[in-house]
């Protein structure tokens, strides 16, 4: 089975904590996606964090093929 990945995305802006996620359905997007955002976050807030984690929850069901039906 393959699992959603959360893009999350930590930064502080005048003593408040903001948190942003994006799902992505495999953990390649996520990181070309973290490439593209994280830079311009970290120009606006040096305090800033990225990462991808894993979830529990499948965006995808397993990749085996599918019984045929008994006639």
């Amino acid at each position: 089975m393959i699992f959603w990945h959360l893009l999350v995305l930590t930064y502080t802006f005048e003593s408040d904590t903001y948190v942003s996620q994006i799902a992505f359905r495999d953990q390649p997007s996520c990181a070309n996606a973290m490439d593209e955002i994280f830079p311009t976050l970290l120009a606006e807030y040096p305090d800033s964090m990225a990462q991808c984690t894993k979830t529990d929850t499948g965006s995808s069901w397993t990749i085996r093929p599918k019984a045929r039906p008994v006639k």
